[in-house]
């Protein structure tokens, strides 16, 4: 069940927040020639607010912030909030399912296509030949029809499912060092809108060789002293356009891997994901965001609720929001916080608690209209409405694992790298 809501009937006075019997009073004390706005029609305005807007008119008097804690007027929100139109889903809009086995286990499982009102329609895809053999991780989300995804080798592909087409993205001059071990993070994929280009944010690690092996190039035997470069991380960019990696330079914050949870997501051309700080031996836990337009990175701090290291978080987007989706293991319930304001801490609002739902282990991805997919303890894949608080299974041939995820996608026919505003490769 969600938090607590009233009858909607009506509108008791008790519930009326303060400040719109303020501004009542205020406007008759001033002998005002026009009658002041119903009570009912002011909530009904401002619960339409996006949540920035809304934030920032918290700090216009002191008697507003109750506004966020008043149940009636949350009500409204939370359903004008969910009743947005979502742009990326529309009558072609279908959802792909990618599972994936352990890295115990060579062979992947096969993905599935999910569409229809209630998701009925389920087909099961085969994967292109780059990653047969191999464990695909699934990189942020579609975007024109094209998917990002890296396999067990440090190898990434962008695939197009409809036309079965692949393409596999040219090494980067980073990944060659000698007298090193390197672990790559993939932080987000996503589309430049201003450049009508498709990119890929990434974070290179490099650590010192165990004993006297090297990086697997063949060199063994002692280190040179001084070594020729500095360990440490590196960021770079890649651009299908130009088919090439850049170096990028930013400062540096600790990407936050969660293998169950989703970690990133790009929305309107910003990617985002989790990240920590450490400054003398505190950490700081931070949302982090990059824009592949104008290549800013800002970092907004979590609430406390979420700041802990070993909390299970997802992020998602909710309603073209940024969200985090909250498990409490003891309570079995899930809280759902959104953002209002990148930059702005005070802006994360816990908008929801869906449960308790026992025997549900994780959220995997967003459908329409609030839909949230989770993946049971069981294996099975549950769809939650938070419109109507009811939790649903779907059907597939497979159980689901750790390193499943859903993913709104539209077929497109186009080849890799084509968009309707023009053709650049």
């Amino acid at each position: 069940m969600l938090i607590e809501q009233p009858n909607h009937s009506s509108v008791p006075n008790s519930s009326i927040p303060p400040i719109l019997h303020h501004l009542n009073r205020e406007k008759s004390n001033k002998s005002m020639a026009s009658s002041p706005i119903p009570d009912d029609v002011a909530l009904t305005i401002l619960s339409k607010l996006p949540l920035k807007s809304l934030k920032r008119f918290t700090c216009v008097h002191k008697s507003w912030p109750p506004l966020l804690e008043n149940p009636y007027f949350m009500n409204m929100f939370r359903t004008n909030f969910l009743s947005k139109h979502d742009s990326s889903y529309d009558d072609d809009t279908s959802l792909l399912l990618v599972s994936t086995d352990s890295m115990v286990y060579p062979n992947p499982k096969s993905p599935y296509l999910l569409s229809g009102d209630k998701f009925e329609n389920i087909v099961k895809l085969n994967w292109s030949p780059p990653f047969q053999g191999e464990f695909p991780f699934l990189i942020g989300s579609f975007i024109h029809g094209i998917v990002c995804l890296q396999s067990n080798r440090a190898k990434f592909v962008l695939w197009n499912p409809a036309t079965h087409e692949f393409k596999i993205l040219p090494p980067s001059p980073l990944e060659y060092k000698r007298y090193v071990n390197i672990m790559i993070s993939s932080l987000g994929f996503g589309y430049d809108p201003v450049r009508d280009d498709f990119k890929l944010i990434r974070l290179l690690w490099y650590y010192p060789p165990s004993g006297c092996d090297g990086n697997g190039d063949g060199w063994q035997g002692p280190l040179p002293d001084p070594l020729p470069f500095n360990y440490g991380p590196g960021w770079e960019i890649y651009s299908l356009r130009s088919n090439s990696w850049r170096k990028l330079d930013m400062p540096f914050v600790h990407d936050v891997p969660l293998i169950d949870c989703d970690n990133d997501m790009c929305m309107n051309g910003v990617c985002h994901w989790f990240g920590i700080v450490e400054e003398y031996r505190n950490e700081t836990h931070y949302l982090a965001s990059f824009n592949l337009s104008n290549e800013v990175f800002c970092i907004t701090p979590l609430p406390l609720d979420l700041t802990s290291r070993w909390v299970r978080k997802s992020l998602v987007a909710l309603s073209e929001s940024i969200a985090v989706i909250l498990k409490n293991e003891e309570t079995t319930s899930f809280h759902i916080w959104i953002l209002g304001e990148l930059g702005v801490k005070e802006s994360w609002t816990k908008l929801f608690i869906v449960g308790p739902m026992p025997g549900v282990a994780l959220p995997i991805g967003v459908g329409k209209n609030g839909d949230i997919f989770f993946r049971k303890e069981n294996g099975e894949l549950a769809l939650f409405d938070l419109s109507t608080n009811m939790l649903e299974e779907i059907a597939i041939e497979e159980q689901l694992d750790a390193y499943s995820r859903i993913r709104s996608y539209k077929e497109r026919l186009l080849p890799i790298g084509r968009t309707e505003h023009r053709l650049f490769l």
